[in-house]
């Protein structure tokens, strides 16, 4: 089209900026057969680095598995040596305070989450919170929890907040009132938990 112009570079020049190419590419050969075994053993520097992290890191790994393990089968030797007759149960002044403290109208209890962890000994000790919560007419929802070698021993009221909320204090109280040895814990309570409560009731294995 008229006012259009093709610029065309000249042959010459084309063959002037390609030539180098091949020079190039000698030189690249001529450098690594020269430095071929350096080259080598830097590759096989890095291949045993690279193993050796990673040995280490299973090794770690390994090592904490077998104390925690360790651990897991000294809780489980303990637990299956004790006769259910040594296993906690509460007396019945403890059982009273507690169905006082759980339907005293200023507390308004509504749900009570309590998990076990996955013994036969705890299990027996939560169902006994359990059938206070639910006879006095509130809501229980029983989970178990794993036993794991961080499981906390004893009792623990579980929050899901940096500080505790004004029932979780109270079912402390009541608790620490009843002569039971309880604490706080951190509750990893999920987003998808629609459990309309800040806080938990956790029973773990006896302290030896």
């Amino acid at each position: 089209m008229p006012g259009d112009t093709i610029g065309f570079m000249p042959e010459k020049k084309i063959e002037q900026e390609s030539a180098p190419l091949p020079g190039n590419a000698r030189e690249s050969l001529r450098v690594m057969r020269a430095h071929w075994a350096s080259f080598a053993l830097v590759a096989g520097l890095c291949i045993v680095a690279s193993w050796l992290v990673t040995w280490l890191i299973l090794s770690q790994q390994l090592a904490a598995l077998r104390r925690e393990n360790a651990v897991l089968a000294e809780r489980a030797n303990a637990l299956a040596s004790t006769p259910p007759s040594q296993w906690r149960r509460l007396s019945d002044r403890a059982r009273d305070l507690i169905l006082a403290g759980l339907e005293h109208p200023d507390n308004n209890f509504k749900v009570l989450v309590i998990y076990a962890t996955a013994e036969s000994e705890a299990r027996q000790y939560a169902a006994q919170f359990v059938d206070a919560a639910r006879l006095v007419g509130i809501e229980v929802r029983p989970r178990e929890a794993a036993l794991t070698a961080s499981s906390d021993t004893g009792l623990a009221v579980g929050i899901s907040g940096a500080n505790p909320s004004e029932q979780a204090e109270r079912l402390k109280d009541i608790l620490s009132s009843a002569g039971l040895d309880v604490r706080y814990s951190s509750w990893a309570k999920r987003a998808s938990d629609d459990t309309p409560v800040d806080f938990a009731l956790f029973v773990g294995p006896r302290q030896w």
